[in-house]
């Protein structure tokens, strides 16, 4: 995803997310929004690291890359102040810790559903070179016999 498009999901999500905060609505309800914003900023800050192909000139693609940094950051800030502000000091640690404990568990369910893909290929391998070799057997022994 380019940063212009990340930086408009994240501006999005958090316009609703101010939107709730101005009508004191609990954080709770909104946490699909919460959810939304810190993927948006996710990809925000990942943008950089993805490799795809580029249009126009480094120049711009650095300056966009920037000013969507300098946005999200902005836009983290002012959430993380509000969450302190109306749950302590630790509720942004809090909050990262968390999202960084559903990552982990992200990654480990890929990695699983990867080996068991491989493991599902190995079988369905082995079964057909055994398939295979019967079959091998079964003509040369009708070959023999004739």
């Amino acid at each position: 995803m380019d940063p212009a498009t990340a930086i408009a999901i994240a501006t999005a999500s958090f316009s609703a997310l101010k939107k709730g905060f101005s009508l004191s609505k609990d954080v709770y309800s909104m946490a699909s929004d919460i959810g939304k914003f810190m993927d948006a900023i996710d990809s925000v800050k990942n943008t950089h690291k993805e490799e795809k192909k580029k249009y126009g000139s480094v120049g711009e693609e650095a300056l966009q890359t920037f000013m969507s940094h300098k946005k999200a950051q902005e836009m983290e800030n002012e959430l993380r102040n509000f969450l302190i502000a109306n749950y302590g000091l630790n509720a942004w640690q809090d909050v990262l810790r968390i999202q960084a404990q559903i990552r982990k568990q992200r990654i480990a369910m890929k990695e699983k559903r990867k080996k068991q893909i491989e493991q599902a290929v190995e079988i369905a391998f082995i079964i057909l070179v055994g398939t295979v070799g019967l079959l091998g057997i079964y003509l040369f022994a009708m070959y023999l016999k004739g």
